[in-house]
This record gives structure tokens, sequence and C-alpha cells, in this order.
């Protein structure tokens, strides 16, 4: 089975799958991704946690 990687690193997200990395540009209050909710279409729809909110809320990249 193949693993597909989130992650976050300062402003920027890290997705790795296989030999492939991207990196892109994440909000600035994203502390971390707490879950992966679903692959839709080309985007992800995910569970973050971010600075401004007690809880997790959903985000699309």
């Amino acid at each position: 089975m193949e693993c597909a990687y989130l992650s976050n690193d300062k402003n920027y997200t890290i997705f790795k799958y296989g030999p492939y990395t991207i990196r892109f540009k994440a909000p600035y209050s994203l502390e971390r991704y707490t879950s992966i909710k679903e692959w839709d279409h080309g985007y992800l729809v995910v569970m973050a946690k971010y600075r401004h909110n007690k809880e997790s809320e959903e985000g699309i990249y």
C-alpha cells in the first residue's frame, strides 16, 4: 500500500507521495493538520487546527 504524507513547516504545507514533494504556501494561522477526510478531484479535504479557533475545522487544499 502506498502512502501520501501531508505536513506543515512554518508557513508552508508539504505534500509527499512517492518520489514527489510539493510545497505550497499555507495560511499564516495554520498550526497543524489533524486529519485527511478525502481526495476530491485533485483537492485534499482536511481537518486543520488554526490559531484563531480551539477546534479543528475543515479546509480544502
